[in-house]
Order: structure tokens, then sequence, then C-alpha cells
């Protein structure tokens, strides 16, 4: 089995979270702004009601997209050690002077 993992598309998908997470806490700030006593007594308890349901339900899509950001963040780091830690282990299988070698530049 191979495993191919593309850091900056990791990285890239993280950032994507990240700006979704800013926007729907923009839109969270907006509907917090929003004044249900203005449509007067008989409304003003439903509007606040419907008003409080969907400001739990965006801050739960705000936690959730800084959720997918961290982890796709968690994931590259776990990535990169993993491959730093083969390149090593195979290195010192290596003997001294191939340690360093790469596909560009010969022993």
């Amino acid at each position: 089995m191979s495993l191919y993992v593309y850091l900056e598309a990791l990285s890239r998908s993280a950032q994507s979270w990240e700006d979704q997470g800013e926007v729907v806490r923009g839109g969270r700030k907006s509907l917090g702004e929003v004044d249900a006593s203005l449509l007067g007594a008989r409304v003003q308890p439903a509007a606040q009601a419907f008003i409080d349901a969907w400001m739990k339900e965006v801050k739960r899509l705000e936690d959730a997209a800084a959720d997918h950001a961290q982890s796709l963040r968690d994931a590259s780091l776990l990535f990169q050690q993993a491959d730093q830690d083969v390149i090593e282990r195979s290195q010192q299988l290596m003997s001294w002077t191939d340690r360093n070698v790469s596909p560009t530049v010969g022993p």
C-alpha cells in the first residue's frame, strides 16, 4: 500500500476551513446585533427564540470549521514527522557515504 499526502493541499484545505469559519463568525456577529424587541411585545419572544437557536447553530458550525482546520494542520504535522522519521531510519541503514545522496546529486 502506498500513501501519498500533498502537504500543500492539506495546508490549503485547512486555510479554506479557517476562512469559512471567519465568514460564519461574521454572520454570527451580525445575528447577535439583531434587536428582537423592535418587533413588538407579541413577536419579540418568538423572534428571540429563533435568533437564539440560530446563534447556537452558527456557533456550532464555526467551531466545526475551526476543528476541521486544526485537524488538517495536525495531520500535516504528523505526516511531516513520519516522513522525517523514515528518512532518518533509512539513512541509519545506509553506508556513511550514501546517507545524503539525492536523486539529483550522484554519490
